[in-house]
């Protein structure tokens, strides 16, 4: 049997490996109900990354299930004649075909459950194709008479010789597993759990290039594999320079943010980020997070993502035991290595603590989701505490080892003045500063706190008060429920202001400068009209 790996937009085929038609009969779960079937296992290529974490091994090629994807019997005609998905054995019954029928079995990198407690709808596409949706196939056989057995294997596509000799046909289907571990963790701590349709988009055209837009992202420019915050992944594929196919921590990692935005809340700025920076809180969150769920989802805290030249080189790091390099609060390795000691089983140094996934899980669709405040550690571990007292002073000594004094409260205080008070009739004067680097850094933001006793039309404006340089921009946000207002981000140096309909109640400012001077201060106004 011929295996194709096909963007189907229809058609784009490429030639994959032979396999075999029949064979043992698996011991699929789906039960016989006695009509004439083809039955069979659904496998992919993966390939094992070095002992020391840095690059692909190509020595070390698994067959491994492809576990809960779309299977059907395509007609002569191209109508599907029927369809099933696989288990998480990889295995499949296709049932109820007619005898001495020519079919051919289509395997699309496509996962979609809409039955029973939990639901899921993910697929594999192709953003430089159209988004054509990727499928594997075999060749027309007849049904025959009796139960027939077709396995189909999508292959790596590596010749010896060091380079990608064919299509990349298991490529589609190792995203779609580890996006398949990511939802088992969350299953694990849910078990009646909807998740909202998610579209990845891989292809061997995606490189590290552009600023992101809509353009760019067809052609291929993604920047890095990322979510973009609206149900969709961009993996890179480029051979030779960075693919992320067989990387698991790094699409679950990027899968964490999906689980954010639909689940729990990010108030992530998103940016450039590197080990040592000094990050605005909810950056460092955001990120901490995506790592720490990357190695609980896979029970593995070495993080690894590899590239270069035969994906022979890379990075990785340790998310359990990795040294502090400027640890605190505004650290993303702090925040993964809290996140990751306080569900992990393995007590080392001040972690004694093993609270495993449920109670985090909780607190993220819980009290994270609707604090008042920025999402933070600080909202994150205030919640923590209060729903897992007995746990205070474990909790408090796996913060200490990261430089971060007892958490208080959702926002911070004691730790460097976070929030500020902003008095609504008179005003404030607030500055915001590059000490600690630019655009997403500390201090780069200053929170303003206020709170509005009536209804009515309001003015926000904020006027450089140290020259006229200064880009001023900000984002206003009502805490209760947590929801943003509006931004007001115009080109305008020294000045800007947006109108707002507001009710009674609390409210925070997001003040920045555009222009990243190393100091900006501002009068902030908020005048009722």
């Amino acid at each position: 049997m011929i295996i194709y790996l096909i963007a189907v937009a229809f058609m784009l085929s490429a030639c994959g490996e032979i396999d075999k038609v029949d064979g043992d009969i698996p011991t699929t779960p789906i039960v016989d109900d006695g009509s004439l079937s083809i039955i069979g296992k659904i496998t992919f290529d993966k390939i094992g990354v070095n002992a020391n974490r840095v690059g692909l091994d190509y020595d070390n090629v698994t067959r491994e299930p492809a576990r809960q994807v779309v299977v059907k019997a395509i007609g002569r005609g191209g109508e599907v004649v029927t369809e099933t998905t696989t288990d998480d054995k990889g295995e499949y019954r296709l049932s109820k075909l007619p005898d001495n029928s020519t079919v051919k079995i289509r395997v699309y990198a496509k996962m979609k459950k809409s039955q029973g407690d939990t639901k899921w709808d993910v697929e594999v596409l192709d953003n430089t194709n159209g988004d054509s949706q990727y499928v594997m196939e075999g060749s027309f056989a007849s049904t025959g008479e009796r139960n027939t057995v077709r396995n189909l294997n999508a292959s790596l596509g590596w010749s010896r010789r060091g380079y990608y000799s064919s299509v990349r046909a298991s490529a589609p289907f190792a995203i779609l597993d580890s996006v398949y571990i990511a939802m088992k963790k969350i299953i694990s701590a849910d078990n009646k759990v909807t998740f909202p349709k998610l579209k990845v988009n891989w292809s061997v055209n995606n490189i590290s290039a552009g600023n992101g837009t809509e353009g760019e992202l067809q052609d291929g420019q993604i920047v890095t594999s990322h979510y973009d915050g609206d149900s969709k992944l961009y993996i890179l594929g480029d051979e030779g320079g960075d693919t992320d196919e067989f990387d698991d921590h790094i699409i679950i990692h990027e899968w964490g943010h999906y689980f954010e935005q639909k689940f729990s809340r990010s108030d992530s700025l998103g940016g450039s980020h590197s080990e040592g920076d000094m990050l605005d809180m909810r950056l460092a969150f955001g990120e901490g997070w995506g790592n720490a769920f990357s190695a609980i989802a896979t029970d593995d805290p070495i993080y690894y993502d590899t590239s270069g030249q035969h994906q022979a080189t890379g990075w990785a790091m340790d998310i359990e035991n990795g040294k502090p390099n400027r640890p605190g609060w505004f650290s993303e390795a702090s925040i993964q290595r809290i996140l990751y000691d306080l569900y992990d089983n393995n007590d080392d140094g001040e972690d004694s603590l093993s609270l495993g996934f449920i109670p985090l899980y909780d607190v993220l669709v819980g009290a994270q989701k609707k604090t008042p405040a920025f999402t933070s550690i600080f909202s994150f571990i205030t919640a923590l505490q209060k729903e897992n007292q007995e746990y205070l002073g474990k909790i408090n000594n796996i913060l200490q080892s990261e430089d971060i004094s007892e958490i208080k409260d959702d926002y911070g205080s004691g730790h460097h003045q976070l929030y500020l008070e902003l008095n609504s009739k008179t005003g404030s004067n607030v500055c915001v500063t590059t000490k600690y680097d630019v655009t997403n850094k500390v201090d780069t933001h200053k929170y303003l706190l206020f709170s509005l006793n009536e209804t009515g039309r309001y003015k926000v404006s904020l006027s450089q008060t140290n020259g006229r340089k200064a880009d001023p921009d900000f984002g206003l946000y009502r805490t209760s429920p947590f929801k943003l207002i509006g931004r007001a981000e115009e080109v305008n140096l020294r000045y800007e202001q947006g109108k707002y309909q507001l009710q009674a109640g609390d409210y925070i400012l997001d003040v920045s400068d555009y222009n990243d001077l190393k100091k900006a201060c501002f009068n902030v106004d908020i005048i009722k009209n």
